[in-house]
């Protein structure tokens, strides 16, 4: 079968390699319809999480049960399902607990295992024709429709993006008449507007650099905020103070600010004084600014805690990060942050997209034949011609 193999830093190809069969009882193999390009697997591409070392990619699988163990009760052969990024036992103390993405069983001797993932157990990325799933009674969850109906390109984003998002908002404990904002306008971080305005923000400010980015978070209801034209701070909280001015907020100018701020972006921020820069801390001074007193702050981008190729200083090769703690601690700012527990939010957010209350696919900027990866990382890489939020085609 066809798998979207990385080969060295910003190297793919597609490689020919043999179909999955049953390991143990508890597995399912699946014939995926659609898999999904992540942010995160450009980090991987740029060699920047695993040091681009050879790996089949891809961590967002959806698709229909081929192959059963003989242990598997709830799921069947012909069943439409999707699968989450983070491989969970269901029966460990963190699984137990809502901590699937921290399963202490399938990545023997650390917290939390993924497809495609380095350091993250050495499964087979999901960037292929068929997979191999694990514990499938936890992992899989049933689907309605039929492959490839209207819902597909929805039930794909269920494997990562979707959770991750609607976990970056619980992290953040968004709530009705919120005022949010979030950095980043890539798949999680319009995501989050989504889920943001779901739960009941009344006003999201997205800010990015990428004008199409920035076109689609207007069109999901967001006020876009281009870091291009600097003073993203002054510009967002000078937006805020027009609805929070008069007799009703008189002598209250010190709560001004976002009630939550996401970072949506992580460790490969850009400096807005010089786009050509890495400066992975300025999403956070910004958002620290932003926060109004008693806010919520949600660090949902990634951060690694090795990343020798930085560009950046002594402290970003090894994961450390000057962070304006004075300021937060101030302002008495509620922190969230991690890794999303899928299993947690999967059948909620099914049910949302199937009474038609969030439509994720929205997003979707391209679907592309798997075996045109390669050039579709390059594109996406570049932020170049829309490339947002990209669907491969594993049928075609």
């Amino acid at each position: 079968m066809q798998a979207v193999a990385l080969e060295g830093v910003r190297t793919l190809a597609i490689h020919d390699i043999d179909e999955p069969s049953l390991k143990r009882p508890t597995d399912v193999v699946l014939r995926l319809t659609s898999t999904a390009i992540c942010g995160t697997d450009l980090h991987i591409y740029e060699g920047r999480l695993g040091g681009g070392k050879p790996l089949i990619i891809g961590h967002e699988p959806l698709g229909v049960v081929e192959a059963v163990g003989d242990a598997v009760v709830n799921v069947r052969a012909g069943d439409r399902v999707v699968v989450p990024t983070h491989i969970c036992c269901g029966f460990c103390a963190n699984c137990v607990h809502g901590f699937s993405g921290l399963c202490l069983t399938t990545n023997p001797g650390a917290a939390g295992a993924a497809y495609g993932y380095p350091n993250m157990g050495g499964y087979t990325g999901a960037q292929t024709q068929k997979l191999l799933v694990p514990f499938a009674d936890e992992n899989c969850l049933r689907l309605p429709g039929e492959p490839l109906d209207a819902w597909e390109h929805d039930f794909v984003l269920l494997a990562d993006a979707l959770p991750t998002a609607y976990h970056a908002t619980e992290l953040a404990h968004v709530q009705s008449g919120d005022v949010v904002v979030i950095y980043g306008a890539g798949a999680i971080g319009l995501l989050s507007a989504m889920c943001a305005f779901y739960r009941g923000a009344i006003q999201v400010f997205v800010a990015d650099a990428v004008p199409e980015r920035l076109t689609k978070a207007g069109e999901l209801g967001a006020i876009p905020i281009d870091l291009r034209e600097g003073d993203a701070v002054d510009r967002i909280l000078s937006e805020i103070s027009k609805k929070k001015s008069g007799v009703a907020w008189r002598g209250e100018n010190a709560n001004l600010g976002a009630d939550v701020c996401i970072d949506a972006i992580g460790f490969q921020a850009r400096d807005p004084k010089n786009w050509s820069q890495e400066h992975p801390t300025t999403v956070i001074d910004d958002l620290a600014q932003l926060l109004k007193p008693a806010g919520r702050l949600s660090i949902i981008g990634v951060f690694t805690d090795n990343d020798p190729d930085s560009p950046g200083d002594e402290n970003a090769k090894h994961g450390r990060y000057p962070i304006p703690w004075g300021t937060l601690f101030r302002k008495g700012i509620i922190i969230g942050t991690g890794r999303d527990h899928d299993k947690r939010y999967h059948d909620h957010l099914r049910d949302a997209i199937v009474y038609g209350k969030l439509k994720p696919s929205t997003i979707v900027s391209h679907r592309l034949p798997l075996k045109d990866a390669p050039d579709a990382f390059v594109k996406f890489d570049a932020r170049a011609d829309g490339y947002t939020k990209i669907i491969l085609d594993p049928t075609s």
